[in-house]
């Protein structure tokens, strides 16, 4: 039987993957000018850091967390976690500060709720199993 530093979790990182592959997609937009945002944004903020900010706050989180959902082992759950909160941090920053809003903020949002919950569950879950194992012994 497979433990929780051991599972693999395909789901998850399915999930943590595709939010990578879409934050490094934004910032490769962002950066060659294929996404053009408002020119109020272009003034006040500039789109080279928001794209450099995404790929480091999300895209590469997501795509550690991914690997290690994958690959298997007792990390998985804490990197998910962490993942999950700094996608919802910049989902309430980056509209704050470039005043640009869209429907995929939410969804992804949502998303980043749903990985840091499921993170903290599996890291509560495999401290609740290593303290039943060390009782045992």
């Amino acid at each position: 039987m497979a433990t929780d530093h051991n599972r693999r979790w395909p789901w998850l990182g399915a999930v943590c993957g595709g939010v990578s592959i879409n934050a490094f997609g934004g910032a490769i937009g962002l950066f060659s000018g294929a996404i053009d945002p408002d020119p109020n944004v272009q003034a006040n903020w500039s789109v080279t850091l928001t794209a450099l900010s995404l790929v480091l706050v999300v895209g590469i989180p997501m795509g550690l967390a991914a690997v290690s959902a994958f690959a298997g082992g007792g990390r998985s759950g804490p990197m998910a976690h962490i993942a999950g909160v700094l996608l919802v941090a910049w989902i309430i920053v980056q509209p704050a500060v470039t005043g640009e809003t869209s429907w995929l903020q939410g969804s992804f949002g949502v998303l980043g709720f749903v990985i840091a919950v499921r993170g903290w569950r599996m890291t509560v879950a495999a401290g609740k199993s290593a303290y039943l194992v060390s009782e045992e012994q």
